[in-house]
């Protein structure tokens, strides 16, 4: 494993759990739902959307990383949803709210501008370059992970396998925003929208706090819903054409163009049969001369048949 898989994976699980921690802690000492774990409570509940997005948007990720088991519900990745995936949507998302709500309000300070509009502009500007930043540069431009497809003009490095597109940036912009918003925009008594919300329908404080965690959801998971939309559309109508030929990691076919989504790696599918085959002669031209998995070629191999038409080299 890389450096700079290690230095994500890191990120993800530390700045994650120290995130949730800290929120809970703030809640626990003030007595009072804190911004901050609303804001983490809200990234981890849209995780499950990754996968999807990820098959939408042809992410592919590193072999090495630990993957979720198969049975993990919608898991549409290629190659398999990484585990770190619901944890490190709390540090990947709460990072550039903080630096967003804290920079909008400073700017609204000095200024005099408007807080929500100066909270939603930073958070917009600082999300995308957030985004790009580490979607664009540590994902596709290190290795961590790769775009295998981009819609046509709106990508930089198009063409390669270090290809990012852009429109990625503006989705993820978007989610931070909001989430910059939400930590920014708070009352005298340090209470967010959606909690000011939810005590005007219940002066009971616990069911104000789940009112409130169940209207951050709610809120997160339309609002992310809404940028994921796009993506989806592109993919279903074939927009995303733009890429490399050759395989964006050694030994593991790229996600083909056909829709179809594979739910865990290769390595760990359960084979339908297996059968020793002698290949000579005429069954060379019946049957593909290097292995689906590997890229090894063989003339004596013991095969796996996952889908029809599908060879893969068990050994």
């Amino acid at each position: 494993m890389t450096p700079q898989l290690k230095a994500s994976l890191a990120f993800a699980w530390i700045g994650g759990f120290v995130f949730f921690a800290s929120g809970v802690y703030l809640t626990i000492r003030r007595r009072r739902l804190h911004p901050l774990l609303l804001v983490c409570v809200a990234a981890m509940s849209i995780s499950w959307i990754e996968a999807p997005y990820d098959w939408a948007m042809y992410a592919q990720f590193d072999p090495s990383i630990p993957r979720m088991p198969s049975w993990w519900p919608l898991d549409m990745t290629w190659g398999g949803l990484p585990a770190s995936v619901p944890v490190g949507y709390i540090s990947y998302f709460v990072t550039p709210a903080l630096v967003g709500a804290a920079l909008g309000r400073r700017l609204s300070a000095r200024f005099h501008c408007r807080l929500p509009i100066t909270l939603l502009t930073t958070g917009l500007v600082v999300g995308f370059v957030w985004a790009f930043l580490f979607n664009g540069i540590l994902g596709a431009r290190s290795g961590v992970f790769y775009y295998g497809r981009v819609i046509p003009g709106l990508a930089v490095w198009q063409g390669t396998k270090h290809q990012y597109p852009l429109y990625d940036a503006l989705a993820m912009g978007t989610m931070m925003m909001v989430f910059a918003y939400l930590l920014g925009r708070t009352d005298a008594e340090g209470r967010t929208a959606i909690e000011t919300w939810a005590g005007a329908r219940t002066t009971n404080p616990v069911r104000a706090t789940i009112l409130s965690l169940v209207g951050v959801i709610l809120v997160a998971n339309v609002l992310y819903g809404a940028v994921f939309a796009p993506h989806l559309t592109a993919k279903l109508e074939g927009w995303e054409t733009a890429g490399p030929t050759a395989r964006l990691f050694p030994g593991v076919p790229n996600q083909p163009l056909d829709g179809t989504a594979q739910s865990a790696p290769l390595r760990d599918r359960r084979p339908v049969f297996s059968q020793a085959i002698s290949l000579s002669g005429a069954d060379l031209a019946l049957i593909p001369r290097s292995c689906g998995n590997c890229d090894r070629s063989f003339t004596v191999c013991s095969i796996v048949l996952f889908d029809p038409g599908e060879l893969i080299c068990q050994a």
